[in-house]
């Protein structure tokens, strides 16, 4: 499993946890809804056929009560007289074959096109059943209808019914999935617990010894030993110190999320915050002989947490400064409807296969050949953390732009 975000450990958990219910649930009524749908099909297409059946059966006993000697003679006799009764909701309709209505039993049933067509067909509200009949020196078209209110309102129960087995099924399901993927994740968090804690306290117990080296060292570098010796002290120096921003990282990583947890939101003027910034890095600046430059007018303001903004900042243009061997490093900022902090230097660029990986944990560039590749996982963390995105421009030669967009 990928290592869940310091910052956001108790959201990623939950937004895990939900997800985990999300699929259970998603599963179970899947599977619940197949097999109910095709019980429901199975039932609908049954009533149906019955419903089928009793048209054919009643036109199949006319058909034989017209057989019956006399009986067309004494239809004849019928003919012209309004609908006889029958029980509502049922129709019987006999038609010669020019499509002249001979007789109509019951409802009123429409006179249909010419030719007449056998079998099932659905006219208004009712369902037909046409059949040919031959008697004898005369062919008539029995025509058997009836009501379907009823066998559309059983098609409705009986959805009614599928619905609410799926509702409750979806219900039920997401209870029993969401104790099921506590539990499940309950293992993964304990370990990542320990895993954090395990984290916190190794570096706490390599901050002292490597406090003791560079303290150490410090007094080596000035007492009078071979030059041999001073080249040895150096190299030992710069891997304490990268060794110590390392160690620092890692704390910064692990403790990040108690370290902000009371931090709010509050109203900051950009200006004032970037010159307290640049000022703190000025001398790191000259060091190299870079300017240090500020864009930003004097009345942009930004609702944020400042602490965290701070920490993203510092890191951007610590590592601008570090990477750019001349030129500048401009910290501005600007606004065109979003508030855009970035940091701009003139150093190296990025190549283009590299930048999408370069917020990754431990990922360094090839030509890094410092840092521990945390810098830029805690910055996106952050980003993160302040409901901001942070976006990389870059080309090669020509340096690099990371901007905050609010």
């Amino acid at each position: 499993m990928v290592m869940l975000s310091v910052m956001n450990e108790k959201k990623a958990f939950r937004k895990t946890h939900l997800t985990w219910t999300l699929i259970f649930t998603l599963s179970i009524v899947f599977v619940v809804a197949v097999v109910a749908g095709a019980v429901f099909m199975v039932e609908k297409n049954r009533i149906t056929r019955q419903f089928d059946g009793d048209l054919v059966r009643t036109a199949e006993f006319i058909e034989k009560r017209l057989s019956a000697p006399g009986m067309m003679g004494m239809l004849r006799m019928m003919k012209g007289m309004p609908p006889l009764f029958v029980p509502r909701g049922e129709a019987f309709q006999l038609l010669l074959s020019s499509g002249e209505v001979f007789l109509e039993v019951g409802e009123q049933l429409d006179t249909p096109e010419m030719p007449v067509k056998e079998g099932f067909s659905t006219e208004g509200n009712y369902r037909v059943f046409t059949k040919k009949i031959d008697l004898g020196d005369t062919t008539i078209f029995l025509r058997v209808g009836k009501d379907i209110s009823d066998l559309m309102e059983r098609s409705r129960r009986l959805l009614s019914m599928y619905l609410l087995l799926i509702v409750f099924t979806a219900g039920g399901a997401w209870i029993f999935g969401y104790f099921i993927s506590k539990l499940a994740l309950l293992p993964v968090k304990n370990a990542y617990d320990s895993l954090k804690r395990f984290s916190m306290d190794a570096s706490h117990e390599l901050k002292t010894p490597l406090s003791v080296l560079k303290t150490s060292l410090d007094v080596l570098k000035y007492q009078d030993v071979p030059e041999e010796v001073k080249n040895k002290l150096s190299i030992m120096e710069k891997n304490v110190e990268k060794m110590r921003k390392q160690v620092e990282q890692l704390l910064l990583l692990v403790k990040s999320g108690e370290m902000f947890k009371d931090t709010v939101k509050e109203r900051i003027n950009l200006k004032v915050f970037l010159e307290e910034l640049v000022e703190a890095f000025a001398p790191k600046a000259e060091a190299k002989n870079l300017k240090l430059k500020i864009e930003c007018p004097d009345d942009l303001f930004v609702e944020t947490e400042k602490d965290v903004l701070r920490v993203v900042l510092e890191n951007l243009i610590d590592n601008a400064i570090k990477f750019t061997e001349k030129g500048e490093v401009i910290v501005g900022a600007v606004s065109d409807g979003r508030v855009t902090i970035y940091v701009k230097d003139t150093g190296p660029g990025i190549p283009k296969k590299e930048q999408k990986k370069i917020f990754e944990r431990f990922y360094r560039i090839s030509r890094n050949t410092e840092g521990s590749g945390l810098g830029l996982s805690i910055v996106k963390e952050l980003v993160a953390r302040l409901k901001a995105k942070i976006v990389l421009e870059s080309e090669e030669g020509k340096g690099s732009t990371f901007k905050i967009i609010f």
